[in-house]
Order: C-alpha cells, then sequence, then structure tokens
C-alpha cells in the first residue's frame, strides 16, 4: 500500500489555486493522465487560462461558478465539468466563508 498525505505533499498556487499534485505519483505509478486536488479561496477566483489538455473538474465542496469558453454554470459539490482542450476557463468561489474544492484530471486527446 502506499499513501499520501497532505501534511506530506508540497502545495503550491498556480492559476489563482492552491493545488496539490496528486499524479503521477514518482516512485509509485505514471498513469495516461494527471491530477491534483485544487481549491479557490473564499470570494476568490482562477485566472483565466487554458491547456493543451483536455480536463475534467469533480467538485467535492463548496459553491461557486465557472465559466469555460462563453459558457457559465453555477457548480455545486458532485457536479462534474468537462473542458475540451485550447479553451480558456476560470472557476470563482461565491462563498464568503467556505473554499471551493475539487479534483482536476487532466490528459493529453489521443490523435485518432
Amino acid at each position: 500500500m502506499h499513501v499520501k498525505t497532505a501534511t506530506g505533499d508540497e502545495q503550491i498556487r498556480k492559476n489563482g489555486c492552491d493545488i496539490r499534485q496528486l499524479y503521477p505519483w514518482a516512485g509509485v505509478v505514471v498513469p495516461p493522465w494527471n491530477s491534483t486536488l485544487c481549491s479557490i479561496r473564499p470570494t476568490e477566483s482562477s485566472t483565466a487560462h487554458s491547456h493543451d489538455t483536455d480536463e475534467t473538474f469533480i467538485f467535492t465542496a463548496g459553491d461557486g461558478h465557472v465559466r469555460v469558453g462563453s459558457e457559465q454554470r453555477t457548480v455545486v459539490t458532485g457536479d462534474v465539468i468537462y473542458i475540451p482542450h485550447g479553451t480558456d476557463h476560470v472557476v470563482t468561489n461565491t462563498s464568503a466563508t467556505e473554499p471551493l474544492t475539487f479534483v482536476s484530471i487532466y490528459w493529453l486527446q489521443s490523435a485518432w
């Protein structure tokens, strides 16, 4: 069994999010995707950005809204958002007191 703990992992600030890298996990496994645990601080937003990778957000706590391209919607715990590669996106925490947390899973789309 391999175990990662929040106290043992480095946390960084990137794109306006507090991020903990989950995968790849050095010395354990290198899956065909990467993932991070992300948190948006109360009343804050991530910076608008896009990636060469496709991305999925799985919201685990909090309330907010997400803009993907020109489309915007409210998100709550349990919602899942898919973001195609190259699409500008922003996550906003609408709470004044609680973080908005989500798992980000991202991967390069294979050429068909």
